[in-house]
């Protein structure tokens, strides 16, 4: 049984539309979703990944991104990771669809997936947006560990805003294209005090081009 189908969706859907309504206002917002047991589950089998260390500076000068985590994008086209991934799609879109107006984007599905792992007393990644061409929400489980989520007004780091993040919470953000705005939201990681580990969801809407 996949562990991410308790408690049942239909609990799952007043958080949920209350969530993505505050998100129409907020830059990201949080709520419990996985049961402990899940998070063991999921746990198990990002443990058998095998990972490469991210890339330490992605861009240059002003525009410069500083990475410290652990990284696997190749999880294969089936598992539990794929089963998860639909299931909260299904869950988003059908909250989705309760609010006055739907502010998904049409086309969205999570068809980018990611796990990283943060070790204790590493420097996460500082300031940054997300690529243009992921669009609509961003959605981030967090399996296991603790550190600091924050959205900030700009590159310095400027007007931290904290969001939740502990084991089992989801994690959402805007994307451009949520309800009808343009945001990317700028973000940071820090202060991991537990091994941490996540996946990552998105909406490449320009899956199969080029980078």
């Amino acid at each position: 049984m996949d562990p991410s189908a308790s408690p049942a969706s239909k609990a799952r859907l007043g958080p949920l539309v209350r969530a993505l309504t505050r998100l129409e206002q907020e830059d990201a917002v949080s709520l419990p979703w996985l049961e402990e047991s899940a998070c063991e589950s999921y746990l198990e089998a990002a443990a058998s990944l095998s990972y490469r260390e991210a890339r330490p500076v992605v861009g240059s000068g002003e525009k410069a991104v500083r990475q410290d985590f652990e990284v696997c994008m190749e999880l294969g086209d089936s598992g539990p990771f794929h089963s998860l991934a639909e299931s909260l799609e299904q869950d988003i879109k059908a909250a989705a669809a309760l609010l006055p107006a739907d502010p998904l984007p049409g086309g969205f599905t999570l068809n980018d997936m990611i796990v990283q792992r943060y070790p204790v007393g590493c420097q996460g990644i500082t300031p940054h947006v997300d690529h243009i061409r992921y669009q609509g929400l961003v959605a981030i489980l967090v399996f296991q560990g603790r550190g600091r989520f924050e959205t900030v007004a700009d590159r310095e780091g400027s007007s931290p805003k904290e969001v939740a993040n502990g084991p089992g919470d989801l994690l959402l953000m805007a994307a451009p294209g949520f309800a009808g705005q343009r945001r990317r939201p700028f973000h940071r990681l820090s202060g991991v005090t537990e091994p941490r580990v996540i996946l990552g969801l998105r909406w490449d809407s320009r899956a199969g081009e080029p980078w």
